[in-house]
């Protein structure tokens, strides 16, 4: 066994896994429908030889500063009889991924994956899937698995990266926050405890029409979709109340190198991107404005949420600290991941019980050009109706911003779309 510090990002997910009562939150479910000839015995042999290849499948961090590499795999798959409920991780003992495979009948099973994010960030979804369908295939068909050696491990990224973060650029990145976020709101917490294991979600479809003109309107102002979505995502969240300024959250992948793409682990850091909507400026200025934000919060990535909020002083009568503020998250196709079995045909199901935080608004590309947006939330905090609303009128942005209109006027649509909506249904 092997002994190393954890990484900044490592130390801020430890911190959220411990205050979580339910265990639960700090982790992935993905749950597959798999019709075919599935070979259990060779995909248990292929998830252990998974958990080999990469050390973040087979470490554990018995306290919150330190993290050992074991070197023989856990047994991560399990037959079941019945879909198991979100699994609990111990992060002293391990393991941080499980596999359950339920027969459903002949040629039908149902595979349930859930990871630590310790172990697994998002991005890693897609290594964990493809390296795992690699190696089934390896096992079935017999031979070595289609996969190049890993250069690097986890801890010789965090290893260089902390070498990075030397006191000096700490200081002088702490001292560019306290200057970006002088004029934004606080995003303290009420005091109220989260209802263990609350958490649902809700999508809309957006329609083809409304997709095609996001992309050409990103295209044609130069601007990135993810550029365009926030910035749209920032107007629903303050259509009623108006503000002139907000911080979304904003998870920065940190994979900037090429030996790290086909790595696991959590690279993340949370941060937050502040949104200036002041001077009721045309969406195309919003957009401008947002880009220009992105930019200089990647340039100052090295200090993660919680280490930005170190430096806000507590309101008067404030019970807990600074809550994380709404999440936004653009996601294309190849960041995903997806589960291929060799002769299978594979669906994924659904995963609605949980929320990581207490609202996550994400747009999620799909490879045949459609695109949802979805968002995740905690039903202690939120309720149906409300997210509704909020997706309704992302939705009606998202159509009229091709127009370029000044924020006041996109507000003033996307209310009337939804009184509209409202009323409509209130007559049926």
């Amino acid at each position: 066994m092997t002994h190393f510090p954890l990484s900044s990002a490592q130390r801020a997910v430890r911190a959220l896994h411990d205050a979580d009562p339910t265990r639960r939150r700090q982790s992935t479910r993905r749950i597959f429908e798999v019709r075919g000839p599935l070979d259990v015995e060779a995909l248990g042999r292929a998830a252990e030889a998974l958990v080999l290849r990469h050390e973040p499948l087979r470490t554990v961090y018995p306290s919150e500063d330190r993290q050992v590499i074991r070197s023989e795999a856990h047994q991560v798959l399990h037959v079941v009889l019945e879909r198991q409920p979100w699994v609990t991780f111990d992060l002293a003992h391990g393991p941080l991924l499980s596999i359950s495979v339920q027969p459903l009948g002949p040629d039908h099973h149902e595979i349930s994956f859930c990871v630590h994010l310790l172990a697994a960030d998002g991005w890693s979804m897609q290594v964990l899937f493809d390296d795992l369908s690699a190696l089934y295939r390896a096992e079935v068909l017999g031979g070595a698995a289609a996969l190049p050696e890993l250069a690097i491990q986890y801890v010789d990224w965090a290893a260089w990266h902390a070498g990075r973060v030397t006191p000096e650029r700490r200081a002088e990145v702490r001292r560019w926050w306290r200057g970006a976020l002088a004029d934004y709101p606080r995003p303290w917490g009420s005091g109220s405890t989260p209802a263990p294991g609350s958490g649902r979600r809700r999508a809309v479809n957006l329609a083809p029409g409304v997709v095609s003109a996001i992309r050409a309107l990103a295209n044609s102002s130069g601007h990135t979709a993810f550029t365009l979505l926030a910035a749209a995502c920032a107007v629903a969240l303050t259509c009623r109340n108006r503000q002139d300024r907000l911080l979304l959250g904003l998870a920065v992948a940190n994979r900037d190198h090429v030996a790290v793409e086909r790595l696991l682990g959590f690279f993340v850091t949370m941060s937050v991107l502040p949104v200036d909507l002041s001077g009721d400026p045309r969406f195309s200025e919003l957009m401008r404005r947002v880009a220009e934000a992105t930019a200089a919060v990647y340039a100052h990535r090295e200090l993660s949420f919680p280490d930005i909020a170190s430096d806000w002083d507590a309101p008067a009568g404030a019970e807990v600290g600074p809550v994380m503020p709404v999440i936004f998250a653009h996601h294309p196709p190849s960041t995903v991941g997806t589960l291929a079995l060799d002769s299978c045909e594979i669906t994924e199901l659904p995963v609605f019980d949980t929320a990581k935080f207490g609202l996550t608004v994400r747009a999620q590309d799909a490879a045949d050009g459609a695109c949802d947006v979805w968002a995740e939330y905690d039903t202690s905090l939120h309720n149906d109706r409300e997210i509704d609303t909020l997706l309704e009128c992302y939705e009606t942005v998202l159509v009229v911003a091709c127009e370029d209109p000044p924020i006041s006027a996109l507000r003033s649509r996307a209310e009337s779309e939804d009184a509209g909506a409202r009323t409509g249904a209130a007559m049926n």
